[in-house]
């Protein structure tokens, strides 16, 4: 029981910082590959491509989930 409650609690922190992956670089990848530096969104936040951090933090988690459910017992 308790691997489970792990798995979820990875796979919640994967979710969590998927959204944060998508909303701090994957909707603006064009602008910013355009800019070739950074971009402004229109609530005047500043992307860079420094957001492709938080995709590698959620895959790890991810994979934290998988290894947790389905990895050795």
């Amino acid at each position: 029981m308790r691997l489970r409650i792990r798995a979820i609690v990875f796979a919640l922190a994967a979710g969590f910082f998927g959204y944060v992956f998508y909303t701090r670089y994957w909707i603006w990848r064009d602008c910013i590959a355009a800019s070739q530096s950074s971009c402004l969104t229109p609530d005047g936040s500043n992307v860079t491509d420094g957001g492709m951090v938080w995709g590698v933090v959620a895959l790890g988690f991810a994979a934290a989930a998988l290894i947790a459910q389905f990895g050795r017992r």
